[in-house]
């Protein structure tokens, strides 16, 4: 029944949308607060549980029809992430993720409709689904892209350079010698909870981190932590590499019409248009934590 996908996967994103009984998401009527993680808990059972499970575990209501699944977010395992490999996200990071969803994916963006401090909150309720959170620390150091990160215009050149680094890295190996996601070890990919890992094809031209080079540099630089995409920060230094790498791979988006979005195909829900860049607007400090049950205080530094 593979031609029913698209059917389900949208009565799925509805169940969604609906479950959990959280009523109204935003009041105009009710006063801005806070982060809190009560108010975090009430939005995430409101709109997050019908995909991702009351307790986070990705058996939502929702789940069996979405496709990729919804994250277990009780594994601590986070792909979108300005950090290193197998260190946390900042608070940051979560909040992108949450504000503009995942494109490509069935995760929806929320920043039209939660406030900052809501999609702050939710972050808090979030860090308590994972045992990590209280366990490890967030540290300077492990975040990878500088704040002042500006990208390599593309030009014919550092496409070509690209096209080079791309065989000379084994890109292929996975995502295929275009780029399609039909590489020799795509059948065989798995992520680090046992499942198929689906190899991304980049003539899609919509990446579930973000299609702008920026967001396409992070990927390469922190890889995808609980998939088998590595972070290329040690074996990729060079600053002209990477952005020529970033190059070659956005060259590889193809334009889509009619008959593809509505054929069978690994990913079946392809936006039309990426979401507009978003910064988490990061200023009062976040709320003390109860003394037990919740994740361990976030440094200062990261603060709300």
């Amino acid at each position: 029944m593979a031609s029913c996908r698209p059917f389900a996967a949208v009565v799925a994103l509805l169940l969604c949308a609906c479950s959990g009984g959280g009523g109204v998401v935003v009041d105009p009527s009710r006063p801005e607060t806070a982060p809190d993680i009560a108010e975090g808990r009430r939005l995430f059972l409101a709109t997050c549980a019908g995909c991702h499970g009351a307790r986070g575990d990705g058996s939502g209501e929702a789940a069996e029809g979405l496709f990729p699944p919804p994250r277990n977010l009780t594994r601590g395992e986070f792909r979108f992430r300005s950090t290193a490999s197998g260190t946390l996200p900042t608070r940051a990071d979560l909040q992108r993720s949450i504000a503009l969803g995942l494109p490509g994916s069935a995760m929806p963006g929320w920043r039209e409709q939660l406030s900052e401090n809501q999609i702050a909150s939710l972050v808090l309720f979030l860090e308590t689904l994972s045992p990590r959170f209280a366990e490890e620390q967030r540290l300077p150091e492990d975040v990878l892209l500088p704040a002042d990160i500006s990208p390599v215009a593309a030009t014919p050149a550092l496409i070509t350079q690209g096209k080079a680094l791309y065989v000379k890295m084994g890109c292929g190996e996975c995502h295929g010698a275009e780029g399609r996601g039909d590489g020799k070890a795509a059948a065989e990919a798995k992520n680090s909870d046992g499942t198929h890992s689906h190899v991304f094809d980049f003539t899609y031209g919509i990446y579930k981190g973000g299609s702008s080079p920026i967001d396409v540099y992070r990927t390469f630089v922190t890889g995808l932590d609980g998939a088998p995409m590595p972070s290329f920060d040690q074996s990729l230094p060079g600053e002209q590499d990477r952005w020529a790498l970033v190059a070659y791979v956005l060259s590889l988006g193809r334009s889509r019409g009619v008959a593809f979005y509505l054929s069978e195909r690994p990913t079946w829900r392809e936006p039309m248009t990426d979401p507009a860049p978003y910064t988490p607007k990061l200023g009062a400090a976040a709320p003390a934590r109860p003394a037990t049950g919740s994740p361990a205080e976030t440094p200062a530094a990261e603060g709300w």
